[in-house]
């Protein structure tokens, strides 16, 4: 019984530390270069059309992307403070019509609730969250 308990109280704490660290805030300066867009709020992304994508450019604090349809811009803002915080000015968009336009208007529109950047489960995937840290879009590196 005495190893049980042990075992438990050993555990329980490293269990917890790998838990709080997995998602862990990362510097948004990592977000530079090309990731494809996996999921946006739970729904796993199936590309139709085209596969939709976002390119940081973070020496120039510029995004560009394809949300499924059309291509957009918008300048990326940073905070001082907060390494991991990240938000962007409402993007320029082309102005296609597509068969579908429900995954190009979701994610358009979740750009607005960005408001940092937390590591994703592997090495190449990052996760763009809200201001409560709930995962808004998966992005895998292309």
């Amino acid at each position: 019984m005495m190893k049980k308990v042990l075992m438990y109280v050993l555990c329980i704490p490293a269990l917890i530390g790998m838990i709080s660290c997995s998602n862990a805030k990362i510097d948004a300066k990592q977000l530079d270069g090309k990731w494809n867009i996996v999921e946006v709020k739970g729904n796993k992304v199936t590309a139709k059309e085209k596969t939709p994508f976002m390119e940081f450019n973070m020496t120039e604090n510029r995004l560009h992307g394809n949300a499924g349809c059309n291509i957009f811009n918008s300048a990326i803002k940073l905070d001082n403070k907060d390494v991991s915080k990240v938000s962007f000015q409402a993007p320029i968009s082309t102005m296609m019509a597509c068969p579908d336009m429900t995954l190009e208007s979701v994610v358009m529109k979740t750009l607005e609730e960005i408001a940092s950047v937390k590591a994703g489960n592997t090495d190449s995937e990052i996760l763009l969250v809200d201001k409560g840290g709930n995962t808004l879009i998966v992005l895998s590196k292309n």
